[in-house]
């Protein structure tokens, strides 16, 4: 007769299989196993800890470059130029948000590789990712050139803004393909557990957009006055070099996830897989896109013409607190996908719990700040009276939604690293279609409170998407995802 164990597997003397997926949890995870992208040697809150301080120090980075070329326009060019810059973000994020949803599914899939030890798998998918994210770069530059003049026009701008606004995004639609690069290269290091190389390279585009900036723009430079172009070729050039040190380091990369040129022939089995993953968040993207153009829309039709120019402050003020959030959502994200892949989704639930503390927490931190120092804030990124007197007010409002906006980043990171994009999509979704942009309309227009109106609309929002993501947290279908 047939020796087996109590739990029907086959004696010692040869491998057992896997254990199958209907398995209760708590015995899959009887004897855990710490992913081969991971660090066995430290507790999971330390592990936390170590994977988000390198991407909060490159959030703090690309916090900077969007704050330095806010602070230079609006100290040394004129309101219509600073107002073209805020309705120019919104079309930047949007291209942005475009060329990271081709490195989302590729981020899940490594990530899964990693946490399975099969680092052949990973080093293919990259390859594949970054075949494909040439091209979609080229794709996504182009419609963006394209579209630019009909985007500005849009977002209510008239005039000398309208034209600024037009000048700017054609010298980054141009540069598109180097941002997709970049983005493609830092998230797959992620996805693979490595986060000190994206924030190395994010010192360098940092520290280019930053003096290439003041450089063509100030009027006493040598190389000066070049006005909002010169904006968007700091940019550029900064775009340009950090693409080059990511795919530069990965293929002279001999531990860890490295870029192989036989990895680069495009294989459609591949890359169709990377599309079906990151399709759902490539969706999300512009649906949450469009929701937030939407409201630029209605701030840009306010009889006040300089709302966009205090939207956009405010903005850029209120991103110093996403940082964290971000850094821990980009570590929940790695760490979901990584112990899924190897069997252990208690931690994974665990992990994405700790890096929702830490990140919620700082952002709690980071509201207290904006309401008790608005005005000096607003003080530092420009000295024009009017943003002087509209901004504070909305930059305190923000402070005080920051625990369900970082609720809302974490939790949704969560689902992203486990492959369950569907999800996340249909939950922004609803929440700005059905939430956001009606109460923004009522508020700001249809009750007439202007653009106070409009941030009280868009803080309420943010509590209703936190609390959406973490119910569906809770639920745990994003455990069972399949990548």
């Amino acid at each position: 007769m047939k020796t087996t164990t109590t739990l029907g597997l086959p004696p010692p003397v040869s491998p057992p299989p896997e254990p199958p997926a209907e398995l209760d949890e708590e015995v899959v995870v009887a004897t855990p196993k710490v992913p081969a992208g991971l660090r066995a040697d430290l507790s999971l809150p330390r592990q936390v800890a170590a994977l988000a301080v390198w991407p909060f120090l490159e959030q703090l980075l690309g916090f900077l470059v969007g704050f330095v070329d806010t602070m230079v326009a609006g100290h040394w060019l004129s309101t219509e130029a600073l107002s073209a810059v805020g309705a120019a973000v919104y079309v930047l994020w949007l291209m942005q948000l475009i060329n990271g949803s081709a490195a989302v599914g590729a981020t899940a899939i490594i990530a899964r590789a990693v946490g399975a030890g099969r680092w052949r798998r990973a080093n293919s998918v990259l390859g594949q990712a970054v075949a494909f994210g040439a091209v979609w770069g080229l794709v996504v530059g182009l419609v963006f050139f394209w579209a630019a003049p009909l985007l500005a026009d849009l977002s209510g701008l008239r005039g000398e803004a309208l034209e600024l606004c037009k000048q700017y995004l054609h010298v980054l639609a141009i540069a598109a393909p180097l941002s997709t690069m970049l983005i493609v290269c830092a998230a797959c290091l992620r996805g693979s557990g490595n986060m000190r190389r994206p924030f190395l390279a994010m010192i360098v585009v940092n520290l280019i957009n930053m003096s290439a900036c003041v450089l063509l723009v100030a009027p006493k430079s040598p190389v000066g006055g070049h006005g909002i172009r010169g904006l968007g070729l700091g940019m550029s050039l900064a775009w340009l070099v950090g693409a080059a040190v990511l795919l530069s380091s990965l293929g002279l990369s001999r531990h860890g996830l490295h870029l192989r040129s036989r990895f680069l022939v495009p294989r459609w089995a591949a890359i169709a897989r990377i599309i079906r993953v990151g399709l759902p968040n490539l969706l999300e993207a512009c649906g949450m896109w469009l929701g937030n153009f939407g409201v630029i829309m209605i701030v840009g039709r306010l009889a006040n013409e300089a709302a966009i120019g205090a939207h956009l402050v405010t903005i850029r003020i209120e991103a110093f607190s996403y940082m964290p959030g971000f850094a821990l959502g980009i570590a929940a994200a790695t760490l979901t996908g990584q112990y899924l892949g190897a069997g252990d989704p208690r931690t994974a639930r665990r992990a994405a719990w700790w890096c929702w503390a830490y990140g919620t927490g700082m952002m709690v931190l980071s509201g207290v700040f904006f309401v008790v120092f608005a005005e000096g804030l607003v003080a530092i990124v420009t000295d024009k009276p009017v943003f002087l007197e509209t901004s504070p007010p909305l930059l305190r409002l923000s402070g005080y939604v920051q625990g369900g906006f970082g609720t809302a980043i974490v939790f949704s990171a969560v689902l992203r690293g486990a492959g369950d994009t569907l999800t996340a999509m249909a939950l922004t979704y609803g929440s700005t279609f059905l939430v956001r942009l009606p109460l923004v309309y009522l508020l700001g227009v249809s009750l007439n409170l202007g653009l106070k109106g409009i941030w009280y609309g868009l803080c309420f929002e943010l509590m209703f998407r936190g609390l959406l993501f973490l119910v569906s947290f809770l639920r745990g279908g994003w455990a069972r995802a399949k990548v």
